[in-house]
Parts: C-alpha cells; sequence; structure tokens
C-alpha cells in the first residue's frame, strides 16, 4: 500500500501537488480557489489549536456540517493528531443527534450555523462528554462551551507545537480507528462502524487502480453530504488519492442546477434519488413543448436506445442508424447535456439501487451513470462498474482485494481488507454481521452473473412473503413505479398479506399542472388526491407496471399520500432511503382501510 495512513496521503499529496489548486468554495457571488499549500497551512494550525485545547488520541471529535472547507479542514487535522472523526449528517434531527453524540462519547463537536447550534443546545446538559463546541460561522452564542473556528486556528498558529504535531502523526498506526460513522438506521437505532485506516485506505487505493485509466484533469461537484460514506470515500480521499482533480463545493441541493452550469463539472458523485428528480425536470419541461418538439424527442430517444447495444460494446453503428443518431444528438441529446453542464462525462450513483431506466435514459445523451456497491460497513464500496464496462441493471464487478459470494438463502457476503473492525461498543451487533469466518452478511439479496457482474435484487429484510407463500422484492417493482412523472415515491406492502398494495406519494408539481391546464378546482392537496382524474391517472401508472410483473407481484389497491416522506417526520434516513417499518407503522390504518376495502369487494362478488 502506497501511504501507511490517510493523514500520510494528505501530506504527501500536498507536498507533492503544493501551488494547484485543489478546491473551490463560492463566497457570496466569488469562487474562492485555495491551493494544497494552502490546505496543509489550515490543517496543521486547525490540529494543534485542536491540541491546545486538549483534544488527546482517541478522543471522539464529531463534525456537523454541510459541504464546506472547514468540513475537510476539521476531517484531516482531527485525523492529524490521533483523535477519531464523528460524521453528522447536517439534516439529522436534535435528537439522532443527541443519540450520535451519546453513543460516541464525544468530547467536542464541529458545527456550521446557529440552525445546528440548536439541535445540540437542546441536549448538551445531557452530553456529560462533551467538553467542547466549534462553530465555523462568526456568529456564535453566548456560551462558555463555545469557540470560533478562526480562533481555533489562531490559537494553533501560535501554540509552537509543530514538533509534537508531528510526533503525533508518526505514532498513527495502519491499524488506529479513523472514523466512526454511523449507518443510516433503516430498521431501527444506527450503529457506529468503525473504519480503520487500513480499512479506508484499502478501499480508496482498490477505486482508483480501478478508475485510474479514465481519470484526468477533473472536475468534481461535490454535493452529496460529506457524512455519507460513499461521498466521503468518492470525494475525499479517491480525489486526494488522485491529486490532479479539483474539487468544486456545491453551495446546496437546490442550487444544483445553478452550479452545474456555473461550474460545468466533469464528474459528480450522487444518490438515485438527484438522479430521479434529474429526470423528472427534464421530462416535466419536455412535456411543456410543442407537440412537434416533444415528437422529436420521443424519436431521439428511440434513436439512442437502437443506438446503446453497439456503444455499450464500442462497436460502429450501422451507416443509417449512425446518420440518425448524429441528428438526434445535434438536436436533442447534445441540449440535454448542457443542461448538466455540458462537459458531465461520468457521475458515480450510490447508496440505495438506481432503476436501469434511468441509467439508461441518461446515457443516451452522453452521462455514463457508474454504478457500484457498498456498506458504510465496508468503507462504502466492494463493487463498481467501470466506464467502458458498463452492464445496466448490475452495481459492477469486485473491486481489487474484495471476495464476493451468494450464501444458500441469496445474501451476499462480502470479505476484504475494507471490511470494518466492528460496531462501537456493540460486540453482539458485529458478531450478528460478521461470522466466525470473516465473513460480512450484508442484508442485501442478489446474484452473480457469468461475466462475474453483480446484481442487487433486494434487501433481506424487504424482502415480502406474502400470506400464500409468495416472495417478492418490492425495490424493482417499486424503482419502474418512480419512472413515471406522477409518483414521486412509493412504498410496497405485502408481507404476510394475501396480495400487494402501495402508499403512493405523488408528484404534485406534476399534478397541480394537470389541474391547471385541465381546470381542476381544489382547496387543498387532500382534495385533489380524491379527484377521480387524478387517481386515473396512477390508476394508469400502475397498471402499465403490472402488466409486467408476475400475478403474485402485482399491486392491486394503493393510498395517495398527501404528503412528502421527509427526515424530519422519521419516514426517511439521512441518505434518504425510506423507512418500511416507520412508514408501515405510521400509515398502519390506511393499509388495512386498503385490505379491508378489498375484502369487503371481494366478498360481494362471491
Amino acid at each position: 500500500m502506497r501511504y501507511k495512513t490517510i493523514p500520510d496521503m494528505f501530506y504527501k499529496q500536498a507536498e507533492k501537488y503544493k501551488n494547484r489548486v485543489v478546491r473551490k468554495y463560492k463566497k457570496g457571488d466569488r469562487w474562492i480557489d485555495i491551493t494544497w499549500e494552502g490546505v496543509q497551512e489550515q490543517v496543521e494550525n486547525f490540529a494543534m489549536g485542536l491540541m491546545k485545547l486538549g483534544i488527546k488520541r482517541n478522543d471522539k471529535v464529531a463534525i456537523l456540517s454541510e459541504n464546506r472547507n472547514e468540513w475537510y479542514i476539521s476531517d484531516m487535522a482531527i485525523q492529524s493528531i490521533g483523535a477519531i472523526v464523528v460524521p453528522v449528517y447536517p439534516s439529522n434531527t436534535a435528537d439522532q443527534i443527541y443519540y450520535i453524540l451519546k453513543d460516541a462519547d464525544v468530547v467536542a463537536i464541529i458545527l456550521s450555523t446557529r440552525h445546528q447550534y440548536r439541535k445540540v443546545e437542546q441536549k448538551k446538559s445531557e452530553l456529560k462528554d462533551l467538553r467542547f463546541i466549534i462553530m465555523m460561522d462568526d456568529d456564535v452564542p453566548g456560551d462558555e462551551f463555545v469557540t470560533r473556528f478562526g480562533h481555533i486556528i489562531s490559537y494553533g498558529k501560535l501554540s509552537g507545537l509543530k514538533a509534537e504535531l508531528q510526533k503525533r502523526l508518526a505514532n498513527i498506526s495502519f491499524n488506529d480507528i479513523a472514523t466512526i460513522m454511523y449507518t443510516s438506521g433503516t430498521t431501527g437505532n444506527s450503529k457506529g462502524v468503525m473504519l480503520t485506516h487500513y480499512n479506508i485506505l484499502s478501499d480508496t487505493e482498490a477505486i482508483y487502480e480501478a478508475l485510474k485509466d479514465f481519470m484526468g484533469e477533473e472536475v468534481l461537484l461535490s454535493f452529496l453530504p460529506l457524512s455519507h460514506p460513499f461521498a466521503r470515500i468518492a470525494d475525499c480521499y479517491v480525489a486526494m488519492y488522485h491529486g490532479r482533480g479539483v474539487q468544486v463545493l456545491s453551495e446546496s441541493l437546490e442550487k444544483l442546477a445553478e452550479n452545474l452550469m456555473e461550474i460545468k463539472p466533469t464528474m459528480f458523485v450522487s444518490v438515485p434519488r438527484v438522479f430521479e428528480k434529474l429526470y423528472d425536470r427534464i421530462i416535466t419541461e419536455v412535456e411543456t413543448e410543442p407537440p412537434l418538439k416533444r415528437r422529436l424527442f420521443h424519436w431521439a430517444v428511440s434513436v439512442g436506445k437502437q443506438a446503446a447495444p453497439y456503444q455499450l460494446k464500442g462497436k460502429p453503428l450501422p451507416f443509417g442508424l449512425s446518420i440518425k443518431h448524429g441528428i438526434a444528438s445535434e438536436l436533442v441529446f447534445k441540449k440535454i447535456k448542457q443542461a448538466l453542464g455540458g462537459r458531465l462525462n461520468f457521475a458515480f450513483s450510490g447508496g440505495a439501487p438506481l432503476s436501469k431506466e434511468l441509467q439508461e435514459f441518461f446515457f443516451l445523451f452522453g452521462v455514463k451513470i457508474i454504478e457500484g456497491y457498498g456498506l458504510t460497513e465496508t468503507s462504502a464500496v466492494l463493487t463498481i462498474n467501470l466506464p467502458d464496462k458498463i452492464k445496466f441493471g448490475s452495481v459492477g464487478k469486485p473491486i481489487g482485494g474484495c471476495e464476493l459470494k451468494i450464501d444458500s438463502d441469496g445474501e451476499i457476503l462480502a470479505k476484504g481488507p475494507m471490511v470494518m473492525k466492528g460496531y462501537y461498543k456493540n460486540p453482539d451487533a458485529t458478531k450478528e454481521i460478521i461470522d466466525a469466518d470473516s465473513w460480512l452478511h450484508t442484508g442485501d439479496i442478489g446474484f452473480i452473473d457469468d461475466e462475474g457482474y453483480l446484481h442487487i435484487t433486494d434487501r433481506k429484510k424487504d424482502i415480502i412473503v406474502t400470506a400464500g407463500g409468495k416472495n417478492i422484492a418490492p425495490q424493482p417493482i417499486e424503482n419502474k413505479l418512480k419512472m413515471n412523472k406522477y409518483i414521486e415515491e412509493v412504498v410496497i406492502i405485502g408481507d404476510r398479506k394475501p396480495y400487494c398494495v402501495a402508499l403512493i406519494v405523488p408528484s404534485f408539481e406534476a399534478l397541480e399542472e394537470i389541474a391547471k391546464r385541465e381546470n381542476i378546482i381544489y382547496s387543498s392537496r387532500e382534495e385533489l388526491l380524491e379527484n377521480p382524474r387524478i387517481k386515473a391517472l396512477i390508476d394508469v401508472a400502475i397498471a402499465e407496471v403490472n402488466r409486467g410483473l408476475a400475478r403474485y407481484e402485482t399491486i392491486k389497491k394503493f393510498a395517495l399520500i398527501p404528503k412528502l416522506f421527509t427526515l424530519e417526520t422519521g419516514e426517511l434516513t439521512p441518505t434518504l432511503k425510506v423507512k418500511r417499518w416507520a412508514i408501515a407503522q405510521k400509515y398502519k390504518d390506511i393499509i388495512e382501510q386498503l385490505y379491508e376495502m378489498q375484502a369487503t369487494r371481494l366478498v360481494a362478488e362471491i
């Protein structure tokens, strides 16, 4: 392995690239450049400032912030003094933050804004280990616990602790814990995943080796929260290992479209939810165009689908198809790609299953979505598709050092240097997921095809077993439904039931446009969803998907939910995955009504 620890990688790359711009971030209306040398100076000063505060080796220090330059500075400074980083999602609630800070025995927290401070303040008196709060913003409350980020840098600069910092760096071992990352908690309380420097560097090096032939002077737009393990390994460590790209921090997810046009990235890392939103935006805009332009778009998509099999195999297009594809590219595909900045060559997707249809759609206009697979417990990545060997519907082949096998019940098992040390203070949970032969039980169901590509079919705990004993994987069905522009989110229910029903959160933007166009009068979203025309649209969407399913898989009834699933209301994890158990519990009365309605109708028919 090229590097001993993560800080070792950082300092060696900083020395190598010194005056090269490594990062851009926006301040007001202006993009600020920062060089490797500038970052190193900030990291060293902040690290010495933390030492001056009394942060010791193996102390846990949390970061609660949106993506900011200070996030990176904090991450590397904490690790440089042998302390342990505990990332916290900025979207977490006060209770979720309290749980993590208490469980991880956090002694200091670095946070971004007053908004985040208020979440910590609510439970601060109950956090006996918490001694320091460091705020990135200058707007600091009058609290003896609170110190400004800038002050810590100043303390460090004047501390005279450079020799002590070097000693701490030299004493970090590759088997030391670098970070404790908390799982998103789809099935209950989140668990603290202990990842060593060796775990993360093994994963980082293997990902880089797989992709290095495709990476050049990349412009990477970073918008996925750095508390997300996939974003952290890709946006932080793989980018650092590569060294020759420029990382640009997006202002926010809400400003993503604007930042895409400003920055014109060549790549970015995302989750399927973002691609679904981009797809919906494109389709919605197409539907507002005159009939001729709509027909042109659909013709171009048809041509693109004919060309895709040749392009995936690197084969030339037949002459006639080549002419048509050239026209489609010039009149349609090029314009769509421009909406993503115009230079985007590939984007990475992880964290949740990406529908095959979405991947195919973006491929048509020259954007390759590289889907990979992994867990927080595996330092983020186990498998990856390569840009020149994409297989739609798969999550690629194992990266270097990763072994995979399929258990007798279809569960994917993994082994390799990227597998975690264990769950923090939870040996029983560690034994449940890592067996005596060191195989990690992922909880995902899948298969490996004859070319070695891994395919995920569902979560083991999400598999629906009907009252008739039929096994149904809900996620592929849900992903197909979400391709419909009128459907935002869907959860299929049916475990131990005679058939499947669906809870559907519609796309209110699309429905309100229909209501406006067809003069449907309503006073609330609830009233809009009761309109027969709106229900008919969803009926059609379900019928289309049902036609491609086995009879026992089909959705018999559905309910429209008038509110979006959110993190705040407990229906989504911080990584935007649905909490099925929480949704089933919250809407249990509606679910019961769906089955009662069907039962009543069946009795009447008999």
